[in-house]
């Protein structure tokens, strides 16, 4: 019996049909995906959607797919090429075998223990920095106030960039941000955000054009500058590379904030728990990426035909993973609708799974637990304003664009 046969045997609800559903899940505006995820799991836990993308959204079929090497992230050669001005297909999410293996090892340094420990104090001090700004503030944005700084702070600091290089980096980068989201964008807009991100490439390849290396040998511009001399990688190669780290160092981290503090004071007995026991913080953290990640999607292309529980992906056809959905199947999670900091987190797939897991997970964790430790402590008394406050869609980020609190 073939999967779709069994999705028409199965399903309880109205069959979508000729209707894609791939705007509920990559489209814009404010939109809840997780009633659709629900659906999904329970009727259709693998279903090829009328926009001819396969969508996997159980726990299982999720894990399976990010852990199968015939799945990558570029099409297969000689398949429908993606379209790449750019060089998009250059950055480390989108490599495949051993050209993704060398990018990660070229990047992992900048990740290491040693690395992100000699970051923690500085994060430590931009929480409190931007705490000051706002504790006399009856009512704030969360978003422009905090997670929309702190992570470019952290980002340049991570990658050897100037401060105050920080607004316009940020401000060139915004295409490139709505060019990988999968958005759906006008031909206008694309324009746009292409310009924009040759913008962030120039302004880096003129910031690494003023390093010398041997003056600061340890910072992250001296590596790469280090490597592209020994032939261990490009220049256009090396700053697309940059790009991604910032765009993802950045924006992913800034949606998590808000996405993860919202959910709290949604749930004033779990922000509750955590002021009267701050230890929790870090199994807090572990459990509010898995409750409601910045990355709800990922693509996936087959390189060879691969059968999976009776369906025949074809060569070339393109997956698309659904963490948000997987994040929160019952048969793993047991009330995967409620925060709980007792769960066992480790089995999230927030951060991916398989070669492309995220290098900069601890990174990101960082960066919440300081700011969370320090809200607990100085404004335990911190809610939501009243009024509707949405979580918007941006392709496959979803997240918030601002969010009022108060005390």
């Amino acid at each position: 019996m073939t999967c779709q046969m069994t999705c028409q045997m199965t399903c309880a609800i109205a069959d979508p049909g000729s209707h894609s559903v791939l705007p509920s899940i990559i489209g814009t505006g404010s939109g809840d995906p997780y009633p659709l995820y629900e659906w999904l799991r329970a009727q259709r836990p693998l279903w090829r959607d009328a926009s001819g993308v396969w969508l996997a959204s159980s726990h299982a079929l999720v894990t399976r797919i990010l852990d199968d090497a015939r799945f990558s992230a570029r099409p297969p050669p000689g398949a429908q090429p993606l379209d790449d001005p750019l060089g998009y297909t250059n950055m480390v999410v989108f490599e495949t075998g051993e050209a993704h293996e060398r990018l990660r090892r070229l990047l992992a340094p900048l990740f290491s223990r040693k690395a992100l420990l000699s970051l923690q104090a500085f994060i430590d001090g931009e929480v409190a920095r931007l705490l000051d700004q706002c504790e006399a503030l009856p009512r704030f944005d969360l978003v422009a106030h905090i997670a929309s700084v702190l992570p470019v702070r952290t980002i340049c600091r991570l990658l050897g960039f100037p401060d105050a290089h920080g607004a316009s980096y940020l401000q060139a980068s915004t295409g490139a941000w709505q060019l990988i989201s999968g958005a759906p964008m006008s031909a206008e807009e694309r324009t746009l955000a292409a310009v924009q991100t040759e913008t962030f490439i120039g302004n880096v390849d003129a910031f690494l054009r003023e390093v010398d290396p041997d003056a600061a040998p340890d910072q992250a511009a001296s590596r790469f500058l280090r490597l592209e001399q020994e032939g261990g990688i490009g220049r256009r190669e090396m700053l697309v590379n940059v790009l991604f780290l910032f765009i993802a160092g950045y924006g992913t981290t800034l949606l998590s904030i808000g996405n993860s503090i919202a959910a709290l004071l949604r749930a004033p007995h779990a922000w509750q728990a955590l002021v009267d026991d701050t230890s929790l913080v870090s199994q807090a953290v572990r459990e509010l990426y898995r409750y409601d990640p910045a990355v709800q999607s990922v693509f996936r292309y087959a390189w060879d035909d691969v059968e999976i529980d009776g369906c025949r992906i074809r060569r070339g056809e393109s997956v698309m993973p659904l963490i948000g959905a997987a994040n929160r199947d019952p048969t793993v999670f047991a009330a995967p609708d409620e925060i709980r900091f007792e769960r066992e987190a480790a089995r999230a797939l927030t951060f991916g799974a398989g070669p492309h897991s995220c290098m900069g997970v601890a990174l990101a964790r960082m960066q919440l637990e300081s700011l969370l430790r320090a809200l607990l402590r100085r404004m335990p008394e911190l809610r939501l304003a009243p009024g509707w406050q949405p979580r918007q869609q941006h392709g496959s980020f979803h997240g918030y664009d601002r969010l009022i609190v108060e005390r």
